[in-house]
């Protein structure tokens, strides 16, 4: 019986080794805001953007004017991929990688006016990556000028689900060898 209850509780161990403090939990997001410059291929920031809103898991990076570091985006033909922000404040450092394949709306004779939607991961000290979602637009205004905001909204998988079930697949081995034992 000892011995198979400490197997159980060394495998659930084993398994949960590699978690920090779980995925940022859903729905958790960030909105960014700024001035830009765009051109017909690429959008550029010159200098640190502001972080407006942080809520859920990024509630402990608060607001603030210049902690934001964004790369360029290149948009035409496709969006680059790769990392597009850091955010540090707070002792806190949250990070946003895009994935290939992110989809963009440009209006055509509106000068600024951009959106593109993708899909990539989610990063905070002290979780673990994170899927998540993209929204950012530029709004209309003087190419070399242009204003425009970004969220983030965390989608994590169903981590948690995964260890539970190994819990519960180990609470059954322990059961099994005590019937086996009786």
């Amino acid at each position: 019986m000892k011995k198979a209850l400490f197997g159980a509780v060394a495998a659930l161990a084993l398994m949960a080794s590699p978690v920090l403090a779980g995925p940022i939990a859903a729905g958790s997001n960030l909105s960014i805001g700024g001035i830009n410059k765009v051109t017909d291929t690429q959008i550029t920031f010159d200098g640190m953007q502001r972080l407006d809103i942080a809520a859920g898991s990024f509630a402990g990076l608060g607001t603030c004017l210049s902690c934001v570091d964004i790369g360029d985006i290149t948009f035409s033909p496709s969006v680059s991929d790769g990392l597009l922000f850091t955010i540090m404040n707070n002792m806190l450092t949250s990070t946003f990688i895009l994935d290939p394949g992110a989809t963009v709306t440009n209006i055509p004779g509106t000068p600024g006016t951009l959106s593109i939607r993708g899909f990539g991961t989610a990063t905070l000290t002290g979780f673990d990556d994170t899927p998540g979602t993209l929204a950012f637009s530029t709004q209309n205004g003087l190419v070399s000028n242009v204003t425009f905001s970004a969220t983030v909204i965390a989608v994590p998988e169903p981590a948690s689900l995964a260890l539970f079930g190994t819990a519960l697949l180990g609470l059954g081995l322990v059961r099994r060898a005590r019937r086996n034992k009786a």
